[in-house]
């Protein structure tokens, strides 16, 4: 090991070009602990544990940690700005697949298309006439985006040539692009067939969709979660359906990560994605080049894709 300043990734990154700056010294997996000292740049993402300021300390001349992800709610932004360390994200490359895994998970949960899996798997062949595990088509449905960012906005043109009508909601109000399509939370909970988040976990939207939100949807809808999973509060979606108030729920993030509520585990009516939305080739070479690229403008002082915290203290 050299005594070059260190850029390290606690987890191998997919795609890592193989030409890096030679400014530093790039460690991508273990890295001894004697070598903590040197270390003034962090990949980091939720497996990797939660960085507040006594995690940071282990690295005295830490100056930007890059979160490889949209998603930062596993470094505490105050503890990192009060350190002065900069702290990015990738918002920006993970659109498209998120996008696609929102569309995934719905059309798999609204046409039961686990439930056909299982039950051709357990059969061992076609069960030609039967008119057991009928599903509503997609088709002419009414769909809620909770968000309308980058992602909700994705999902909303992936959605639009199946026919349904489109609403959604979001803190800031109206999206000067589609300000018609604007409902307030809960005529959105109210009026919808399908409600998708896409909102980040932030104090103000944990348990967002609590047992009074759910009880708002319509008997028979469906919740599909591709945002963050405390958003959800998920022993009152466990209820909900249990009470068959709702006909499903797809999700690809957890409130407890990377535990899931034993409540829907043997769920035939709950599709169960274990925190894949990014989970592409091209999402994942993207991810790990914007990581990297952050990093390095940062430590160069010209810090690009700041988290939005520390945009509005600066």
């Amino acid at each position: 090991m050299t005594h070059k300043p260190i850029c390290w990734s606690p987890q191998p990154l997919w795609g890592v070009p193989k030409a890096l700056p030679e400014d530093w010294q790039w460690v991508f997996g273990h890295l001894p602990p004697e070598n903590y000292p040197l270390v003034t740049g962090l990949i980091v993402n939720g497996s990797d544990g939660y960085f507040d300021a006594t995690r940071m300390a282990e690295w005295p001349q830490l100056r930007v940690i890059s979160s490889y992800g949209i998603g930062y709610d596993h470094i505490n932004v105050a503890d990192a700005t009060s350190r002065n360390i900069v702290v990015t994200h990738t918002p920006d490359v993970v659109t498209q697949s998120t996008a696609e895994m929102a569309m995934a998970l719905t059309l798999a949960l609204v046409r039961n298309l686990l439930v056909y899996d299982r039950q051709t798997r357990k059969e061992g062949r076609v069960l030609t006439g039967s008119n057991t595990a009928l599903s509503p088509e997609l088709y002419d449905k009414r769909v809620g985006l909770i968000g309308y960012g980058r992602t909700g906005q994705t999902i909303a043109k992936l959605l639009t040539p199946f026919g349904v009508t489109i609403q959604y909601t979001r803190a800031h109000g109206p999206h000067p692009a589609n300000p018609q399509g604007y409902a307030t939370l809960n005529q959105l909970l109210a009026t919808s067939d399908v409600v998708i988040v896409i909102i980040p976990a932030t104090p103000e939207t944990y348990h967002l969709l609590g047992a009074h939100q759910l009880a708002m949807m319509p008997r028979g809808s469906y919740l599909v979660n591709v945002g963050r999973g405390p958003v959800i509060d998920e022993s009152a979606l466990v209820d909900a359906l249990n009470r068959g108030h709702l006909a499903g729920a797809a999700l690809d993030v957890y409130e407890n990560e990377p535990l899931v509520h034993p409540g829907l585990l043997q769920r035939a009516d709950v599709v169960l994605s274990p925190h894949r939305g990014t989970s592409t080739f091209e999402t994942r070479q993207r991810m790990t080049e914007t990581a990297i690229d952050n990093l390095v403008q940062a430590l160069q002082h010209h810090p690009v894709r700041i988290v939005p915290e520390q945009c509005q203290g600066s």
